[in-house]
């Protein structure tokens, strides 16, 4: 299973919604999901069946708001 820690959140690679998105390997990911581990109880994803360039940016984007950081795109 791959994951990757970024800042509040964690990027999990996925089998894709169409496939139930289940937790797979970074190898066999069809796409990713992005969670706030900050959450607690019934974990919702924020953002699912994304693929990694767009999680990875939505992750960053929302670590340099809370900092009150612009990035420029």
């Amino acid at each position: 299973m791959f994951t990757m820690i970024v800042g509040r959140f964690e990027i999990v690679a996925t089998s894709g919604v169409k496939n139930g998105s289940v937790r797979v390997g970074k190898s066999e990911a069809i796409a990713y999901d992005v969670i706030d581990r900050h959450q607690r109880g019934n974990v919702k994803p924020e953002k699912v069946g994304v693929d990694l360039d767009d999680a990875w940016f939505y992750c960053i984007r929302h670590q340099a708001r809370a900092q009150g950081v612009s990035l420029l795109h």
